[in-house]
Order: C-alpha cells, then sequence, then structure tokens
C-alpha cells in the first residue's frame, strides 16, 4: 500500500501517544465532530479495537518513515451497494507538505479493492480550508444537513461530499455524463442575433445610450447575493451561462473591489457542486474581505491581496491552477494596455481548452478622453490594445463573436476569448 514516501499500514501500540494526542485536541474533536475524546492510553486502545474489528469499516495509520502522521478510516461500508464513509486526520505538523493528498489517493486505492465504488463525507460548513481541499481532491457537494451536529450548545450545518470512482462503460448508473452536457441551445434565431448585432441604428443607439450610461454609473445599480458586482446585467448573464456551460474547477479573478463578482462566480460553481474561485487585489480593504469572508459562500472564495502582475503572486497562482482540470480567467483589475498585456502573459496559459479567458472593460477604448480624465487608462490606453495584440501572436484564442452579439451591450467587446487548443 506504499503511495511515495507516504504509505497506509495497520496501527501498533507504538502509534497510541500520537494518537492519543490527537484525539484530545478539542479542535479536532470539533471539526471531525467527534462526540468523544480520549483521556488516556486505554481510551485509544479501546478505540483502536472498536475501529479493527468492525466488520463494515476499515482503519488504517498514515505513515512516514514508519512513524505516524495521522490515519484514515472508512465506516458504514455497504458492500451490496458498494459505498462507503471516509474520515482522515493528518497531524498538525505534517500539513501543508502533500502528506493528506498521497495519503488520500492510497486510501482511495484500498476502498476500491474493496470494491467499494463511492465514497461519502461530512464537513462542517464552516471548515472552508477542508472544503477546499476535498473540493480539489473530486468530491463533489451534493447537499447540507442544516443544524445537524451540535456542539457546545450549538447547532451547526455539515456539508455532504461524494466522490464516484470510475464505472465500467456500460454502467447506465453513472451520472458523470450529466458533468459533460451542455445548457440548452439559445432560442432565439442565430440570423436575427446577427442581424440585431450588425443593425446601424441598433448600434448607433447602443453606443448613445452606453455613453449615457457611464454618466451615471449604471453599473453601479447592482448587486449579487448581497455584494455590489459594479458589472452590467448583461455581462452578469453571459458569465453564469459560461460558467454553467463550461464547468471550471478553478476560476481566476483578477480585480476584487466589493467581491459581488466572487459572489457571482462561487454561487454558479456551487449550483455544479464543486469548484473555486481565486481573487487577487492589489488593495482588498478590511471590510470587503470581512464581508466576503463571511458571505455563506465564502467555502468556495480563496483571496491573495497583491499585484496581478507580481512574479511571487502568479506563482502562487499557477499552483493552484496545476490542481485544478477546467480553468476560466477572468482578467479586472488595472486597466491599462501594459497592465492588462502583462496579466494576458502571466494568465492566459493557465486557461484550459474550451474555457474562457474575459478581460473586462475593453470598452474604455470607446469612451471620450473626458470620460476617463481621472483615470490611468482611455482611449489608446486600454485593456483592447492589448487584447488584440495578445491575439496576434497566439492563434489559440480566438473572440466569441456569437456571445458578443448575442449582449449587444457589454463592457468587454472583443473580451470574451475562448481557448481553443
Amino acid at each position: 500500500m506504499a503511495n511515495g514516501d507516504i504509505f497506509l499500514r495497520e496501527p501498533r501500540v507504538s502509534d497510541y501517544p500520537a494518537l492519543l494526542r490527537w484525539r484530545s485536541d478539542q479542535e479536532h474533536q470539533r471539526l471531525l465532530m467527534w462526540r468523544t475524546g480520549a483521556k488516556s492510553l486505554q481510551d485509544v486502545e479501546a478505540w483502536i479495537e472498536r475501529r479493527t474489528t468492525e466488520p463494515d469499516g476499515r482503519f488504517l495509520i498514515v505513515a512516514s518513515a514508519d512513524s505516524p502522521v495521522g490515519f484514515v478510516q472508512l465506516t458504514k461500508m455497504d458492500r451490496v451497494d458498494g459505498h462507503a464513509h471516509l474520515g482522515m486526520l493528518i497531524g498538525p505538523e505534517y500539513r501543508r507538505r502533500g502528506v493528506a493528498r498521497q495519503a488520500l489517493r492510497a486510501m482511495e486505492q484500498v476502498a476500491q479493492s474493496l470494491e467499494i465504488r463511492k465514497i461519502l463525507l461530512e464537513v462542517l460548513a464552516d471548515n472552508t480550508s477542508a472544503f477546499r481541499f476535498w473540493t480539489r481532491a473530486g468530491y463533489r457537494h451534493v447537499g447540507t444537513l442544516r443544524r445537524h451536529h451540535e456542539h457546545h450548545g450549538a447547532h451547526h450545518d455539515v456539508t455532504v461530499l461524494e466522490k464516484i470512482f470510475a464505472d465500467s462503460a456500460n454502467d447506465e448508473s453513472h451520472d458523470d455524463k450529466e458533468s459533460v452536457s451542455v445548457l440548452p441551445a439559445i432560442p432565439n434565431d442565430a440570423t436575427l442575433i446577427e442581424a440585431m448585432a450588425s443593425d446601424p441604428e441598433v448600434r448607433q443607439l447602443r453606443d448613445r445610450l452606453f455613453s449615457l450610461m457611464g454618466k451615471y454609473k449604471y453599473a453601479y445599480n447592482w448587486t449579487w447575493y448581497g455584494r455590489p458586482i459594479i458589472q452590467l446585467p448583461q455581462d452578469v448573464l453571459a458569465i453564469q451561462t459560461l460558467i454553467l456551460e463550461e464547468k471550471p474547477d478553478l476560476i481566476i479573478e483578477t480585480g476584487i473591489a466589493h467581491g459581488g463578482s466572487l459572489i457571482l462566480s462561487a454561487s454558479m460553481l456551487e449550483l455544479l457542486g464543486e469548484g473555486e474561485v481565486l481573487g487577487i487585489d492589489v488593495d482588498i480593504r478590511s471590510h470587503n474581505r470581512q464581508a466576503i469572508e463571511s458571505h455563506p459562500l465564502a467555502r468556495r472564495i480563496s483571496m491573495i491581496q497583491g499585484s496581478s502582475i507580481d512574479s511571487n503572486v502568479a506563482a502562487q497562482v499557477r499552483a493552484r491552477a496545476q490542481e485544478a482540470k477546467r480553468v476560466m480567467v477572468c482578467l479586472d483589475s488595472n486597466h491599462t494596455a501594459e497592465h492588462v498585456a502583462r496579466e494576458l502573459e502571466l494568465y492566459a496559459p493557465l486557461v484550459t481548452v474550451g474555457q474562457h479567458l474575459v478581460v473586462f472593460d475593453t470598452a474604455i477604448e470607446y469612451l471620450s478622453a473626458e470620460e476617463c480624465a481621472d483615470r490611468p487608462w482611455g482611449p489608446g490606453n486600454s485593456p483592447i490594445t492589448a487584447v488584440r495584440s495578445f491575439l496576434a501572436k497566439n492563434a489559440g484564442f480566438v473572440v466569441d463573436r456569437e456571445l458578443e452579439a448575442r449582449l449587444l451591450f457589454s463592457v468587454a467587446p472583443e473580451g470574451y476569448l475562448k481557448r481553443l487548443s
């Protein structure tokens, strides 16, 4: 059962002191929803005796160089239906070293050898770090048990996750087909959409209205799930459509502001049952951070404070992207051509084939110089300059003209780019 430097083995008496330390820790008891802890080695011995003799369970020590670094267990194994519940603890001193990932892979191999085809687990809804770990490992959110676990007189929500291992090609019960399904076709006729977008009268009215919308700060009228989003409703509809259709498991967003866009992405990922949005901003105001971190969807959100073109920030983002299968990127921070060009250089390679790279506020190019007088960007120095230069050198990306025609109003003309290769 070896797996790199980490392997699984049967428990030994020499493991009991470490197990006692972990079992007696009150924070571990809270996060793992244990009803009882352990006060002595005898308590640990009795616990191990129960765990290792249960006919519907499997308990193993996570070891490195033969020393215990944690444990994993399967409980409630149903060998007829082929499912079991999973629990895992890695000692605090061994975390953030890849130990948990190696231990999980090893335990999944054990489960499959026992003909377990589906693993379920429960996580406290406020345990955001655990939720991120499990979703990155391929476990999807299938429900929430409201006020399910009592701790210190309060009842807490519990999130239920599952992972289904690959079944045979003939197994019609497997629902992975849903994960590759696409949204229903747009009911409007494609020829009408194209005619609308190219109609000179419509374009003239659109351009005039767009200018007036900027004058009255129309984009500031809207919120998403309680946070200001500062986007046109048309672009909000476009983003939610892209997320639901392409199902990214990581969305990278530069520019956070009040967090509305992060919440929008997180809510779509919540509907899909998996995924995370990673926001980057050079200055995350404390009141905005507090509002985002206390939001019901905070478990699907991570944030990095720093310039999106800082090499250290970009390295952190690349590391996150390496763990994802489907990556979407939205650029909406500093809108100068130079800054956006550098963002494209850093983050476009992270976009996976079939996903979108969205560059917001390319419409700055069509504003008057007076409308941008208080900004470092403006006509001739806007995101669209960077986009056009980028496309000239990157044939794998194309402007999504069909989506742009449907939108009619957008802050991102020529900014919805799809990666084809």
